[in-house]
């Protein structure tokens, strides 16, 4: 195989948490480099504590060829779903497609995490929306897991997400993770949304989560009004 060969995974962080952004992350490294990766301990971000991640990610910028995240802003978030009704697929296809178009050495092959159900749908449909032809699309479930490049774009995307999280602590207090099932992540929702009736820029305003708390507290100002006759 020729040792030119560039190989490129992408992973996102940040699918699912109702606080902060979508983070899609790309690590390109050319085949007969691929070992490194396993030997500086790459794995699945996940499953690393945040210390471990920061350490990571620079020893990954250190290795690959080449690397790059795309931050997707709750509120850019908001706008394609509200405005352009995308779902959270699409604006994930999308971007992992524009990462890509937007590298000056374009991989041969691509190997990706899919958010897809039919996870060779979701590489077909990036694929689709590339402006260049690679040799070989590979999209699976868990590729973060299977696929070391893979596990190497993810910790990129989480590392970068966690300096967000981080910056969002700083403004606005303790928000937690950003996921639903945090109860920090809940108290701190419930709490800006009854103090000033609405959510900072940082909230994906469209999820369950969010939209519950809004019901809430409507429901206590109708009955506040009802209760005034």
């Amino acid at each position: 195989m020729d040792i030119k060969m560039l190989i490129a995974g992408l992973d996102e962080a940040g699918r699912g948490p109702v606080i902060g952004p979508l983070v899609i992350g790309c690590a390109i490294i050319a085949h007969d480099k691929l070992d490194i990766l396993e030997e500086i301990g790459v794995d699945d971000s996940k499953k690393l504590s945040p210390k471990k991640r920061a350490s990571m990610a620079q020893k990954i910028k250190e290795v690959v060829d080449f690397w790059d995240v795309l931050v997707i802003s709750p509120t850019e978030i908001n706008h394609l779903h509200d405005e352009q009704k995308l779902t959270l697929n699409q604006i994930e296809e999308t971007n992992f497609a524009k990462l890509l178009n937007n590298v000056k050495n374009k991989p041969d092959e691509i190997f990706l995490d899919a958010c897809d159900v039919k996870e060779d749908r979701f590489g077909r449909t990036i694929g689709s929306m590339l402006q260049f032809s690679p040799q070989k699309i590979i999209s699976k479930h868990k590729g973060d897991s299977i696929f070391k490049v893979v596990g190497a774009a993810s910790i990129l995307a989480k590392y970068e997400r966690d300096l967000i999280l981080a910056s969002y602590t700083e403004k606005y207090g303790r928000v937690g993770s950003g996921y639903p099932s945090d109860p920090y992540t809940k108290k701190f929702l419930d709490e800006y949304y009854q103090q000033h009736k609405n959510f900072p820029p940082i909230v994906r305003t469209w999820w369950k989560t969010a939209e519950n708390i809004v019901n809430k507290y409507n429901i206590k100002k109708k009955q506040t009004k009802l209760t005034d006759f």
